[in-house]
This record gives structure tokens, C-alpha cells and sequence, in this order.
């Protein structure tokens, strides 16, 4: 995927035209997150539970939002140990 975490993605043949509201919103969480993956997963993942598709665990979001890709999106949420504070703070902005 290109320049934007979700640019150009489709769902069952259905531009996500509320993936720009999405990527405004999240934006200011992101420039908070560190690591470059994060940064990239992390739009995916959250649009996964929010957007269309009856199942909301890894492999069926992975196989909508990033096929080929479920080795990320599942270390996303599985595993490393992330520093919660710049996220916190910025919940508090």
C-alpha cells in the first residue's frame, strides 16, 4: 500500500469513503506512536473493528482490510509492550 495507510482500499467491491474521517481522527494518535509499523497497523486495525464485516477477529480483518498481511496486523495486537502515556495524553487533548 502506498502513501496513506488506507488509500485505495476496497470492501466487497465498495470505495471506504469514511476512511478519510478515520485517518483525520486518528492522526493525532499516530503522530504520537513511534514505531513506523504502529503507525501503519493501527488505522488498519481500528478500521477493521469499525467497518464493515460480520467478523471482528484478526484473520477475517486481516483477509478484508490486508490480504497477505496477517502476520503484522495480528503482532499489532498480540504482541510488544507499548509506552500507554503519549496515547493517554493525547485521549486528554
Amino acid at each position: 500500500m502506498g502513501g496513506r495507510p488506507l488509500e485505495g482500499l476496497t470492501m466487497v467491491g465498495k470505495t471506504l469513503v469514511w476512511t478519510e474521517e478515520l485517518e483525520r481522527w486518528l492522526k493525532p494518535f499516530l503522530n504520537r506512536l513511534a514505531h513506523k509499523a504502529r503507525r501503519r497497523m493501527c488505522p488498519l486495525y481500528v478500521a477493521g473493528l469499525i467497518g464493515p464485516g460480520e467478523r471482528k477477529s484478526i484473520q477475517p480483518m486481516a483477509e478484508r482490510l490486508v490480504p497477505g498481511d496477517y502476520d503484522q496486523l495480528h503482532h499489532f495486537v498480540a504482541a510488544g509492550v507499548w509506552d500507554a502515556a503519549p496515547l493517554e495524553t493525547e485521549l486528554l487533548v
